[in-house]
This record gives structure tokens, sequence and C-alpha cells, in this order.
């Protein structure tokens, strides 16, 4: 018999979805099963990154490898809102009765998508004494305040202030991406004892394609220009226009300027109308999300990645496309509040800039500036990459999130 506990990791996104979110879930339960403990994962069906299953290689099948995949079956009636509150509320009932249908040395371990699922961990927690790892890759319901989504102040926004606070504190640990994300913690009342900080990694092939053996440089007439990329989610979070505003600016200085934004989310069409009206579709260039087996070709485009942060977002999240940017040697521009868990690692790392929301005149001085020193960008890719091998790697994380299960399965979270 196996003398570790059973893990329960649940995740909406995991395998066989390209995104690079979904990876994560992947290293670690492949991570522990390979540790000795028998690992389940409750999934959805829906891909954030759609994978074609004839030309895409999503990774191995973490079920070939002995993980037991649970994927939540679809009702046609939500098809049409798979992320709406009906949507989130089948997933964590079901996830739920999987939960309880296992024994209670069973160690659930969730992370913040679907966001109610935080909620549905607090209650299996308090009604059915189940420990719970709470891993905090967004602070809910603060995300949807600090958009608008919910009135702030009001009895809406007190009600889930409450309702969440009461569920974080009902976890045996939460993992905190950051500084500042642990600050935020501390104010929802969970003990620190309980948090537990772990750096997000960088997923797929961190090698690089450069130059002229790069395809999508080529398919996508780049050609000798410098190029800044921002790759990834474009969502509520994250700061458009600054560095559109950005490029518009620099382009009478720079004319071999491009920017490359491969992405997805709900600021998309936001930042297409923004290059429309600023008339600078001839320097902009959108692309879809591609799969973690093409990233040695979609981010070897990039001379500057660029990371965003809006105002009143930091230590709510932390966007982990820094980390894909540091593994690989890319120079990051991240454009975001001063002082957040970003703009620490950039100073810290000495790999790239900041520069602050809205600044837009500073930052196309520094593109600029930095199209005519390439060997300023060298060093600063040397310097990411070197402090990411000491400080951020996958191995690192893993090993945290090892004794993190190890110390939960003692009931209690190492500190």
């Amino acid at each position: 018999m196996n003398s570790r506990p059973p893990i329960i990791f649940i995740e909406q996104y995991y395998f066989p979805d390209g995104w690079g979110g979904a990876q994560i879930p992947r290293d670690i339960t492949i991570d522990l099963l390979n540790s000795g403990y028998p690992v389940s994962v409750i999934c959805g069906r829906d891909q954030y990154v759609p994978v074609d299953p004839e030309n895409d290689d999503p990774g191995g099948d973490p079920g070939k490898r002995g993980v037991k995949i649970r994927y939540v079956p679809r009702l046609p009636a939500l098809r049409r809102r798979p992320k709406g509150l009906l949507s989130q509320c089948w997933f964590c009932l079901i996830a739920v009765v999987f939960v309880l249908s296992h024994g209670r040395r069973s160690i659930l371990m969730v992370q913040t998508n679907p966001a109610l699922m935080v909620v549905a961990a607090g209650v299996v927690a308090a009604l059915f004494k189940r420990r719970v790892i709470l891993i905090a890759q967004d602070i809910y319901p603060e995300v949807m305040i600090a958009h608008g989504m919910i009135k702030r102040g009001g009895r809406a926004a007190n009600f889930l202030l409450a309702m969440y606070r009461w569920a974080y504190r009902r976890a045996a640990c939460v993992v905190s991406l950051g500084p500042e994300m642990t600050a935020r913690l501390a104010e929802k009342g969970v003990a620190a004892g309980r948090v537990r900080e772990i750096s997000n990694w960088a997923t797929g092939d961190l090698r690089l394609v450069r130059g002229s053996s790069n395809r999508f440089r080529t398919e996508w007439g780049l050609g000798d220009n410098f190029v800044l990329l921002y790759s990834g989610n474009l969502g509520v979070v994250h700061d458009a226009e600054t560095m559109l505003r950005a490029i518009a600016a620099a382009r009478t200085s720079l004319s071999a300027l491009r920017m490359v934004i491969i992405g997805a989310g709900s600021r998309i069409a936001e930042a297409r109308s923004l290059v429309d009206s600023l008339a600078i579709d001839d320097l902009v260039l959108f692309k879809p999300l591609v799969p973690d087996h093409l990233l040695p070709l979609s981010l070897g485009v990039a001379d500057m990645g660029v990371v965003s942060l809006l105002p009143g977002f930091d230590g709510l999240v932390v966007p982990s496309k820094l980390f894909g940017q540091m593994a690989r040697g890319i120079p990051t521009v991240y454009v975001g509040p001063r002082n957040s868990d970003l703009d620490r690692l950039i100073a810290k790392s000495g790999g790239g800039i900041s520069v602050e929301n809205g600044n837009y005149a500073e930052l196309a001085a520094r593109l600029v500036e930095f199209a005519s020193n390439p060997a300023a960008l060298e060093q600063m890719g040397k310097s990411a990459v070197s402090y990411y091998a000491r400080h951020l790697s996958r191995e690192i994380g893993l090993d945290s999130y090892r004794s993190i299960v190890a110390s939960v399965a003692g009931s209690e979270c190492a500190t």
C-alpha cells in the first residue's frame, strides 16, 4: 500500500491544452507522481490554446505516465458560455463530487481557475475536513473589483470579499507568486505561516531560433527590423495603450521598428482599434497564440519582449510572460506600477527596464536607444538567464511544491 496520500489537482486547463499556463499544472502533477504520490486531475475539455492533434505536439500525455485525468463533461446548454457563472458552478459541482468520492487522506490542490473553485475548496475543507493547498494565480474577487466588473464598496463586492476571505483562510497552505501577492493574502487574514511564495516558471522548449533561420521572421515579413514582442494573454489586467503609443512615437526616429502581438484576450480588439486610430497598422502585426513547441520560433523573433500590468492589479496578478523571456535571455520591457513584483524582479535581475503606465515617450526613447545598442541588449539577456537559473527555474519551483505537499501531508505547511 502506498503510504503517501493521494493528490487531487484541480485546474480548468490541463491536457492537451497548448497554453503555457496549462503546462505548469502538468509539471507539478507529473513531478508529484514521480515522487510517489497517486495523482488525479480534474479539468475541463475546453482548451485555451486549441491543439491540432495532427500537427501540434502539446507534450507528453500525463495519463500515459499514470496521472488519472477526469474531464468535467460539457453540458449542451453551457457550450455558448463556457466561462460564465453557470459553467463555473457546474465545474465546481462535478469537482466536489469527485473529491468527496475519495478518502479523507487525499490532499486537494486547487489553482484559481475557475475562480469559484476557491470557494468550493473552502467548503470542502471546512465541512469535510479535507486538506487544501490553494495556488493563487490570481487574487479574487479583488481582480474583478479592480477591473470594475463589480462596484467597489457595493453590497456584491463586500459579500464576495467576505466569502473569498473565508475560503482562503480555510486552506492548509496558500501559494503566492510574490511578495506583493503575499501582502494581499495577509490583508485577507491568511496567516503568514500558511503562505509559501513560489514563482511560476518558463514552459516549453527554452531554445530560441534567431535571425534568418527563424521561418516566422521570414514569413511575417520582419526582415532586419528591431522587433518588440508581446506574447501571451492580453486581458483586463494588461496595458496595451502605453506600448502601442510608444511604437507610434518612436517611428520617426526608428523606421526599422516593428511590434508583434501574439496573443488572445479581452483587450485584443481594443488594441487593434488603437492601432488603426494611431495609423500604425504597418508597424504592428497580430498573430494568434501558438502551442508551447513553437515558442522557439515565436519568441525567437523578439529583440525585446514586453510585459505589462495596469495600475491597481499589482499583487493581484503576476504575469508569467516575464519568466519565459528571462529563461530564454530575451531582454524585457516592463510597463506597469513601480514596486510591483515584476518591477522588483526586473531590477534585481538586471534583465530589462521598467516604464510606468502612460509614459510612452520614455518607452519610445528607450526603444530607439536599445535598437542601436545590441551590446546592452545582450548583457541584459545574459543577466536575465543567470538570475532565472539561480532563483526561478522549474527545478526550484517543483522542489518547493514537493516540500509543501510533504508538509501538508504531515498536517502543517512549511514556511
